[in-house]
């Protein structure tokens, strides 16, 4: 997980300049209101120093822990939501739709042929066409969209507020932009959709994917490169 390096540069300067300000401002206390002692330059200059210590661990503890958080919810490769991620914001999504209304669709889709990518070109470009599609897909989802890599070659999209209509139209769209790409090593590359709308009176978590799976089983077995219903 890559942090930016100017957000890293901040970090460290914000927690140097914090540590340092506070301990000159102790040690000065310390010294002319308790020790009763006139000020000298090691007054400044050990605080600072030590300020400067303390800050750099406060600063890479603060840079790892952002690192951790992000390793737990998202993928490695592809940077957007894991599966495990995925389902707490599915599970959020449908409490919310039987409390208030409203509904949501699943977009279940994954890349045709991967195989023969990661055979005829190696692993290296398969990774390389896994992180082009996620910018492609992400590029053309709305901010509301949740975009997951479910696992392989698979991926998972919660659309909130849409009904089949609106997914069916934003997967068909999803399907012409992959089609259309030009992969750097692979060339061209298509992708099949299952989608699904959720039934808040019978909907469970599990009926609801099984049922984006078999869309998307049907798009595989009517030929590829296709979006399916379910």
């Amino acid at each position: 997980m890559k942090i930016e390096p100017k957000t890293r540069m901040g970090t460290y300067f914000f927690y140097i300049g914090l540590c340092s300000f506070f301990t000159v401002i102790l040690n000065i206390v310390h010294m002319v209101y308790l020790l009763k002692i006139d000020l000298f330059a090691t007054a400044f200059i050990i605080p600072v120093l030590v300020g400067i210590l303390f800050g750099s661990m406060l600063a890479h503890i603060k840079i790892l822990s952002k690192k951790l958080s992000k390793m737990a919810y998202t993928d490695s490769l592809t940077h957007i939501y894991n599966r495990l991620h995925f389902a707490h914001f599915l599970d959020a999504e449908i409490d919310k739709v039987k409390r208030y209304g409203s509904t949501f669709s699943i977009i279940f889709f994954d890349i045709d042929h991967f195989k023969e990518v990661n055979d005829r070109f190696g692993h290296r470009v398969g990774d390389e066409v896994l992180e082009q599609i996620t910018d492609i897909v992400s590029t053309a989802n709305r901010n509301a969209d949740i975009f997951a890599r479910y696992g392989g070659e698979e991926f998972i999209i919660l659309t909130p507020e849409t009904n089949l209509k609106g997914a069916l139209v934003h997967a068909e769209r999803l399907r012409k932009d992959i089609e259309a790409y030009e992969f750097d090593d692979a060339g061209h590359i298509t992708s099949s959709f299952g989608v699904t709308e959720f039934i808040a009176e019978s909907d469970t978590v599990e009926s609801l994917l099984d049922r984006a799976d078999k869309a998307l089983y049907l798009a595989k077995e009517f030929g590829r490169n296709r979006v399916e219903k379910a």
